[in-house]
């Protein structure tokens, strides 16, 4: 079997996996495969949203209480193949980044852009 075979049967059986797994417990998950996202730039993604954690206790910690300059800062350096507020939503369902994503979703929601 040809390399090509090998992978689009590999790609088959994987989506058989998704249909079959409960998916809606990592939403953050599916939305990686949904739309291809490769491993590095989701480990990218993960830095980024560290980055920005790390960044959001600092601005805390100097008494800082509004953080929409760090939701620019992610929303600029998502990839585009991802829509800021679908991922944003996603890692916070997953429990990833919860204080970072809570204040987001509070911006998204104080501003109305959902």
């Amino acid at each position: 079997m040809r390399i090509e075979e090998r992978l689009n049967q590999l790609e088959y059986y994987m989506e058989l996996l998704l249909t079959t797994t409960d998916m809606s417990q990592y939403p953050y998950y599916a939305l990686l495969i949904r739309q291809r996202v490769n491993k590095e730039e989701a480990k990218d993604i993960e830095r980024i949203c560290a980055e920005l954690l790390d960044e959001m206790d600092k601005q805390k910690a100097q008494g800082y209480v509004m953080f929409d300059n760090l939701l620019a800062l992610f929303a600029g350096q998502l990839i585009e193949k991802l829509d800021v507020h679908e991922t944003i939503f996603a890692l916070h369902d997953q429990g990833l980044f919860q204080p970072l994503m809570n204040e987001f979703i509070k911006i998204i929601k104080q501003f109305d852009l959902i």
